[in-house]
């Protein structure tokens, strides 16, 4: 999906740090990018900030930097890719290019 107009994030606290995160992202080849926000009582920084409370915690964000969806919890593939064919569609008829 690289170069389509969104960007998917996920966030992933509880304690989950960078080097288990990145045998998670390689073993269920994850394309998106994923943060570890590992601090104590599973609260770094993000969570603390953004108030997350599950893990993963998913973001899209359309080609006009708005976020279009949250998700507490992996959603499924059928979810994401529904929601990530909708947003392509909707840039595609206003002619924008993906977020740099």
């Amino acid at each position: 999906m690289k170069d389509k107009p969104f960007a998917l994030v996920g966030v992933n606290i509880a304690g989950h740090d960078a080097k288990d995160l990145k045998e998670v992202v390689e073993r269920e080849k994850l394309t998106w990018r994923s943060l570890a926000d590992a601090g104590a009582l599973g609260q770094g920084a993000i969570a603390t900030r953004w108030n997350l409370t599950s893990t993963p915690t998913l973001y899209v964000i359309d080609h006009r930097g708005v976020i279009r969806h949250k998700w507490l919890g992996a959603p499924g593939e059928k979810v994401i890719d529904a929601a990530l064919d909708k947003l392509i569609e909707e840039a595609e008829r206003s002619g924008k290019d993906a977020p740099k």
